[in-house]
């Protein structure tokens, strides 16, 4: 077909009313690839959860995480 990938937008505004979705799953369970799909089906940017607790807070709508944390913690705490 003619479809064309184009990244997500990750500019993401702090204001904006977003719907959260927590993706969990255990450690190598392919959660990286549900994180992809989501990111390109909506044009909407993911976060990996830990990057809260080193980066700071934001309004991504899709957080990647796992269960059991390896370190017990989780970042938006």
């Amino acid at each position: 077909g003619k479809c064309k990938w184009e990244p997500p937008n990750y500019d993401v505004g702090e204001t904006e009313t977003l719907f959260k979705t927590l993706i969990v799953g255990y450690p190598s369970g392919d959660k990286r690839l549900t994180f992809l799909q989501m990111e390109a089906l909506t044009s909407q940017p993911a976060k990996d959860e830990w990057e809260f607790q080193h980066l700071g807070m934001s309004n991504h709508p899709f957080i990647k995480s796992n269960y059991p944390h390896h370190e017990g913690v989780w970042g938006w705490d």
